[in-house]
């Protein structure tokens, strides 16, 4: 509206607008797992399409080989490439003023004050939201939730069904390392290293490790004072860490949720080579026009995001799980 009442509308839309890739540098600096992604650079465009494809190799090409003088080559037809399927999900944010706030607070300064209390508000929940998501397995909400690391890292299939339209149980190359703890329930450095090894290979290993705040612990009373290792970056970003065979550990308490387990404090053990966020390019924290609707004295202001976190090689992730303090 342009009248003197509502004059100021103009002015928030503006603002709410040029806010937002502020907002969305706030929300993936508030939690470790979405700053190990940003900071990864796992977070990436997709142009669009019906799904979100991710191609990838699980067996050899069989024409290759050593030969002789005039031998004849091997010509199988190529085998070993795929691709996992992902379907889009969607994801908001709502940020709401009554008429009479804005009325009441139409001075400059009042405004910006209350639009500051808003946006961080709404900064935080969207964090709190995604963040418990990319920890579940995709089936909150009625299945409508971002797939997370409780569904990619799971030996069969998430609760949500198959994985990328691949059936675990019947493809091996499609399974995540699961390992209970075998020291009494009680962390060990030879299980850490097991779960590490088994999802390494080559120089494929784990770029990071993220458990609840028992398991950091845990590893913590295991490590000599000399030899608490930190990543620097990590630090910098305000998060605790030490350092496992070149992979920083942190700790997130969203991190304890584990579809079809009651495990005790997960470690999760994760390659951010091969999980990506993938975002719906032009539709990822894109705020819609200030909308009032026709039978309320309120205006609303919508964050949306397209995208869907997925993977191309779920055999280098593992988790170690049942941890007690």
């Amino acid at each position: 509206m342009s009248n003197a009442t509502y004059g100021t509308t103009g002015l928030l839309a503006t603002t709410l607008r040029n806010y937002a890739p502020k907002l969305e540098d706030n929300v993936f600096g508030a939690k470790v797992l979405l700053w190990i992604l940003r900071n990864a650079g796992a977070i990436k465009d997709v142009d669009g399409g019906t799904v979100i494809v991710k191609p990838l190799i699980y067996a050899a090409n069989s024409n290759v080989g050593s030969y002789a003088d005039t031998d004849v080559f091997a010509t199988a037809a190529n085998t070993g490439l795929s691709a996992a399927e992902y379907p889009w999900a969607q994801f908001y944010g709502l940020v709401h003023f009554t008429g009479i706030e804005l009325a009441k607070n139409s001075g400059r300064s009042a405004l910006l004050s209350l639009f500051a209390a808003r946006m961080e508000q709404v900064e935080l929940s969207m964090a709190d939201s995604l963040n418990t998501m990319l920890w579940g397995d995709g089936s909150g909400n009625t299945n409508k939730d971002f797939m997370g690391l409780g569904g990619i890292i799971d030996s069969g299939d998430p609760a949500s069904g198959d994985l990328g339209g691949i059936d675990a149980p019947t493809n091996a190359y499609w399974r995540a390392t699961e390992k209970a703890a075998t020291g009494a329930n009680t962390l060990t450095l030879a299980d850490m290293r097991n779960v590490y090894n088994t999802i390494s290979e080559g120089k494929d290993h784990p770029t990071n490790i993220v458990t609840t705040q028992t398991g950091f612990e845990s590893y913590e009373a295991l490590l000599v004072a000399q030899a608490r290792y930190e990543d620097m970056k990590m630090v910098d970003g305000g998060f605790q860490n030490f350092m496992f065979k070149g992979a920083p550990i942190a700790f997130d308490d969203d991190a304890e949720a584990w579809a079809g387990d009651t495990a005790e404090s997960p470690m999760w053990f994760f390659n951010t080579k091969y999980i990506e966020l993938s975002k719906l390019a032009g539709v990822w924290f894109s705020p819609s026009d200030l909308l009032q609707p026709t039978n309320q004295d309120a205006f609303y202001k919508h964050l949306l995001c397209y995208g869907n976190l997925v993977t191309s090689n779920r055999s280098r992730h593992g988790v170690l799980y049942d941890i007690h303090a």
